[in-house]
């Protein structure tokens, strides 16, 4: 991206910064995924602690079959929100998917204190995850 790019839109995020978050969701949303991440590159310029830049990022990454990048981005925005539930079970799945057991199960077992009735989505998708992990090593 070209400097005057990234200026432009560190400009207008400082004007405006939750409607440039909403223009990158739809730019993901679109399948944009180069337009998404030079927003939140500029939204991350301004404003590096906060989570859902980098939870959009990492989903962004994954679609783009960027594996390890996605997981520094999931895992940034752990740091930053260990108690979002979207954000334990895509890092959860990152880490299941590399084998990554000794750090997966630590993430599930907090999404899953979190929602022990079984009501929210991304617990419930933690569940099958593990429970699909689990019958594909009994396999």
């Amino acid at each position: 991206m070209a400097d005057q790019e990234l200026k432009d839109i560190l400009q207008i995020a400082g004007d405006d910064f939750e409607a440039m978050l909403h223009l990158a969701t739809e730019n993901y949303s679109d399948g944009k995924f180069s337009e998404t991440r030079a927003i939140l590159a500029g939204l991350i310029a301004i404003n590096d602690a906060d989570a859902r830049l980098y939870k959009l990022l990492g989903s962004c990454l994954l679609l783009e079959d960027r594996h390890r990048d996605a997981e520094k981005a999931y895992e940034k925005a752990y740091t930053l929100d260990g108690q979002d539930p979207y954000t334990l079970v895509a890092l959860g799945e990152i880490k299941l998917k590399a084998l990554n057991i000794t750090e997966a199960v630590p993430l599930f077992e907090k999404l899953f204190a979190q929602d022990p009735d079984g009501e929210h989505p991304a617990a419930n998708r933690g569940r099958r995850l593990v429970q699909e992990h689990y019958q594909k090593l009994s396999s």
